[in-house]
């Protein structure tokens, strides 16, 4: 089985989480790479990963964050598995504030958010209603203290899907050991 981690906004393919997932499924089954900073690009490119790996082998998403909605997208389109870490489920408008200069938080890069890129994060926000075609393959995961998006909204939003609120925590998610601790009842997940 591999892994994608898809990582959140302003953020890269390293880190912590990455380092568990690799602890967890193998090193050599997590893929982790830092994404374009145009949404379409950076769609595109898991696009290719994706169509060269699922033939191969049972393929698992995971998304923190704009990463989140990128693996609900993602997984709606090809209908593959889901781990959705405290997601941005509306990112055209959770991101709008953020148009215009950026700096990475873990790469120090800048770069310019442009307002385009919210026209292509509307067009790949699936309305609930076609999500439930994969309810099954969709596993969200919040930190009740996020302090960037509402996890009880977020929770409501996705009211009959599988959704696991880990008490405290932040944006960021501190819940990975408890997160992988309950992937190992769900079989169907881990073996896609």
């Amino acid at each position: 089985m591999k892994v994608i981690y898809i990582h959140g906004f302003n953020s890269a393919g390293y880190g912590d989480k990455v380092n568990k997932l690799k602890q967890f499924f193998g090193d050599e089954n997590v893929i982790s790479i830092n994404l374009p900073y145009n949404p379409e690009k950076a769609i595109s490119l898991l696009e290719f990963l994706i169509r060269n790996i699922k033939n191969e082998e049972p393929l698992l998403l995971v998304g923190t964050s704009l990463g989140g909605a990128y693996t609900i997208y993602l997984s709606y389109k090809f209908d593959i598995p889901g781990i959705i870490i405290n997601p941005s489920v509306r990112p055209s408008e959770d991101l709008k504030t953020e148009v215009g200069k950026q700096k990475n938080y873990k790469t120090d890069e800048e770069y310019e958010f442009k307002k385009e890129y919210l026209d292509f994060l509307k067009k790949i926000e699936i309305p609930i209603t076609e999500l439930q075609k994969v309810k099954d393959k969709l596993y969200i995961y919040l930190d009740e203290e996020d302090e960037l998006l509402d996890s009880r909204e977020t929770a409501e939003y996705f009211k009959d899907f599988y959704v696991k609120i880990f008490p405290g925590g932040n944006h960021r998610f501190q819940h990975m050991d408890e997160l992988l601790e309950d992937l190992k009842s769900k079989k169907e997940v881990r073996y896609g």
